[in-house]
């Protein structure tokens, strides 16, 4: 078994039988012919009802589920967990039977619609153990390449409900609803990315690219995936700067919301020929993407996928996405502190922090002959050798606004496990350089495996 954790709460990936499970609830996708005289929960074609001889208590039933409704409908059955006070529940491979969907594709949905209700500030959920059930073992391995991607490095949020990926691939690989070439009026560039997606997509692409002919700046034309595993191609005359960004990009995702996409992967956008410096490019792709989405009502789109196969590339692109991800975070992090304040959550600070009226963010250095500089220092020792290091200062970090999201965490961990042990003291190593952001803004896990690991006392 595999697994990971989202927001305080385990998701693990099992290879079994649903039917098995013995958790709380068991997720079963059925149709509208459901015959059962259950309790209806406010979701719409959601029912619950109860499990027969089943191990588990209940069983949600998600009525409809199509392979463009997966995200919503786990959202729907974690809704009906808290409102049913039901602690644990097992998801199936939504959307790998009837769906037709790539494993690839159906487990980014089912953990973008775990990741979207866990981080919803709104919500204050009881669910401590999410688990998906995969019967079929080439659906199974396919997830695991995924969770195990996920534990590693997974750049990735999400921004007005749509998910935004970083990957390091290559573009032609990306099982999808349409990439993106960057191409000439002529639609027959043969060098760099436009010419390997031509190359792979095949004849049939270049014919179809042939008979469209001419190639206006503003334009865009659709064409079949060929032989790629993207089932469109969306071909544009790239932005050859950073003020023609947005627009470019406006076109590209407002072209991908009339042709009803889910889902699209970009290159990496102005840093070919075009020359554009690799900062302000994915800064440009960035804002460019959320002033769309922020835009647009609903638009179709789910997942944004923005493809590097360049090291030196990913690496700069990875950087500022790392930035943006811990920007959104923060943000993330105020509205649900801002949520818990109005559910008549109390904020208690630490008896031994000082001034704390003064400042939103402090480092006290700690007295050596205090008590606190003792209980620290003996905590860190009993989880090591006192030969091996010696201790010169201890520094104290009063951050309020982490401190207000801990609390309310720590309230949530305590309604799922009550009576248990739900605090431990950690200790992280790291870069020196990495100290100031770690201390300012919390622990992102887009960073997750760059800097250093993690030790439990």
């Amino acid at each position: 078994m595999t697994d990971v954790v989202v927001c305080e709460t385990s998701v693990k990936l099992k290879k079994g039988d649903i039917t098995a499970e013995s958790t709380d609830a068991i997720v079963n996708l059925s149709n509208a012919t459901l015959d059962c005289s259950a309790e209806k929960l406010p979701n719409d074609d959601c029912v619950v009802t109860s499990a027969g001889n089943l191990k588990c208590r209940k069983i949600i039933n998600l009525i409809g589920v199509r392979s463009d409704n997966i995200v919503t409908s786990v959202m729907k059955a974690l809704k009906a967990c808290d409102e049913a006070n039901m602690a644990t529940v097992s998801l199936p491979a939504m959307g790998t039977g009837a769906g037709n969907l790539k494993p690839e594709r159906s487990i980014r949905l089912i953990m973008k619609g775990i990741e979207d209700y866990l981080s919803d500030p709104s919500v204050m959920t009881i669910i401590c153990e999410i688990v998906i059930v995969v019967f079929e073992q080439e659906i199974y391995e396919k997830y695991q390449r995924f969770f195990q991607n996920y534990k590693k490095n997974y750049p990735h949020f999400s921004a007005f409900g749509k998910m935004i990926e970083l990957i390091k691939g290559d573009i032609t690989h990306q099982a999808v609803d349409c990439i993106v070439n960057l191409t000439n009026v002529t639609l027959n560039q043969s060098c760099g990315v436009s010419g390997a997606i031509l190359s792979a997509a095949g004849d049939t692409v270049k014919e179809e690219c042939k008979n469209i002919g001419v190639l206006r700046g503003d334009e865009v034309v659709i064409t079949s995936g060929g032989k790629l595993e993207s089932k469109n191609i969306m071909h544009i005359i790239g932005p050859t700067s950073v003020p023609a960004y947005e627009p470019s990009i406006d076109r590209i995702l407002h072209e991908c919301h009339k042709n009803g996409f889910t889902s699209v992967a970009l290159p990496a956008i102005g840093t070919g020929m075009a020359r554009v410096d690799v900062a302000e490019s994915i800064k440009a792709i960035l804002n460019s993407i959320l002033n769309y989405l922020s835009d647009t009502l609903i638009p179709s789109l789910d997942t944004i996928f923005i493809i590097v196969i360049q090291e030196s590339i990913y690496k700069k692109y990875l950087e500022v996405f790392q930035a943006k991800s811990t920007e959104l975070q923060a943000l993330q992090r105020e509205e649900r502190i801002v949520a818990a304040m109005l559910h008549g959550v109390t904020i208690r600070y630490p008896r031994t922090w000082t001034d704390i009226a003064k400042k939103e963010y402090q480092e006290i250095i700690i007295d050596k002959t205090s008590q606190e500089y003792k209980d620290v220092k003996d905590k860190f020792f009993a989880t090591t050798s006192a030969s091996k290091y010696e201790v010169t200062e201890i520094k104290r970090i009063q951050n309020i606004t982490l401190w207000q999201s801990f609390t309310i965490n720590k309230q949530t961990a305590n309604r799922k496990n009550p009576g248990q042990k739900n605090i431990s003291h950690l200790y992280h190593g790291t870069r020196s350089d990495a100290l100031t952001n770690i201390n300012r803004d919390g622990f992102n896990r887009v960073y997750c495996g760059v800097n250093g690991k993690i030790a439990v006392s």
